[in-house]
């Protein structure tokens, strides 16, 4: 036991050396320092990237009140129909019928499709 007794005496003196460190530390108000630098350095890049997160969502809002104002004039249908009547499309196809050796009937197609501006 009497080990024991030394052993947790030499625990209690390294665990009160720490202490006197913290309090030196206190006394020359640098640990105050840190932590209220480090501090209002979190609350500012926070403030900041609220204000950002903020803006881009008054963005989006503005950009999709926009959009939306804009599809619900457009005329979707007489668009598609001028672009339609703009242009000619040109389809060809062969289908050719041939009968092979065996007697059966095979299909050989070909297409060719042209999409030409109106003249």
């Amino acid at each position: 036991m009497g080990d024991d007794a030394k052993t947790n005496a030499g625990d209690r003196q390294e665990d009160s050396a720490p202490e006197t460190v913290a309090e030196e530390d206190d006394v020359t108000g640098r640990g105050e320092d840190r932590s209220g630098i480090s501090d209002f350095v979190r609350r500012a890049v926070s403030a900041g990237v609220g204000a950002a997160s903020r803006s881009k969502d008054d963005i989006m809002r503005a950009a999709a009140g926009e959009v939306r104002t804009w599809l619900e004039h457009l005329n979707f249908n007489d668009e598609v129909v001028k672009a339609l009547a703009k242009m000619v499309i040109e389809v060809k196809t062969e289908i050719r019928f041939r009968a092979t050796d065996e007697g059966k009937l095979v299909s050989e197609t070909s297409n060719d499709v042209k999409v030409k501006p109106s003249r």
